[in-house]
């Protein structure tokens, strides 16, 4: 968790350019308030018994998070304005579709049977696909701190995933073994 989180840090505070904001901060601290308690609930539902349909949860989810920016959005217009309104909403209807409800029901499945640590530090693959992103598409430099956050976070994960997987199968062998 430790690697983890450092890396985390190293990516996003280690260009040359980075500025933190203390706003920004007191938000990412917010999402992931919210991160870490749909991740805790998820897991404890899955453990339970008490519901794990993704859709169900990815669902709760949507409307909460919704329900909390309509506000801002009503603030901003609800309504894209545009001069290419067929390719806005093309794409709008892809990213709910897609990375959004797709990926958000594969994490909540994942969510319901792997540890809550786990899941949490998987999620730090969201930066390091990022950062990859913004190197191979956007173009932009890649750096020491680049290089040094990702293989921390890559490092964290794969460890993470090792610890799992042996948790497992020691589970599945105590569970094998006559009381």
């Amino acid at each position: 968790m430790a690697g983890a989180l450092a890396g985390l840090a190293v990516l996003v505070l280690g260009g040359d350019d980075a500025m933190v904001r203390p706003a920004g901060i007191a938000l990412a601290l917010l999402s992931a308030g919210g991160y870490a308690a749909i991740t805790l609930l998820t897991r404890r539902l899955g453990r339970d018994g008490g519901g794990t349909d993704v859709l169900v949860t990815s669902t709760w989810a949507f409307a909460v998070t919704a329900a909390v920016l309509l506000p801002m959005a009503a603030g901003e217009g609800i309504v894209p304005r545009t001069a290419h309104p067929v390719e806005v909403v093309t794409l709008l209807v892809y990213v709910a579709a897609i990375p959004t409800a797709l990926a958000y029901a594969l994490y909540f499945a994942g969510a319901a049977v792997v540890r809550a640590a786990t899941v949490s530090v998987i999620m730090l693959l969201e930066p390091v696909s990022a950062a990859v992103i913004a190197v191979v598409v956007l173009r932009e430099q890649i750096t020491a701190a680049t290089v040094a956050g990702t293989l921390l976070l890559l490092t964290a994960v794969v460890g993470l995933a090792l610890a799992e997987t042996r948790s497992a199968a020691n589970a599945r062998r105590e569970a094998a073994v006559p009381a």
